[in-house]
């Protein structure tokens, strides 16, 4: 986690996304192509929030 802003702009929608997908196949029964792809769709939110950095990060601890 680089900063918390793009931490949490990655987690919530895709944690959003991930309990819709989940709640769809417990209420069909199974998993079907639309919830499988929309949970790698939330999983790939949040790993992209949790490795991004903001604009005005340069990768040490002193903004620019």
């Amino acid at each position: 986690m680089k900063n918390w802003k793009t931490t949490l702009a990655g987690l919530v929608p895709g944690i959003l996304i991930g309990v819709n997908a989940l709640l769809d196949a417990y209420v069909a029964g199974y998993f079907d192509k639309m919830s499988g792809t929309q949970l790698l769709v939330a999983i790939s939110l949040i790993l992209l929030g949790a490795y991004a950095k903001d604009k005005d990060v340069t990768g040490g601890t002193v903004k620019q």
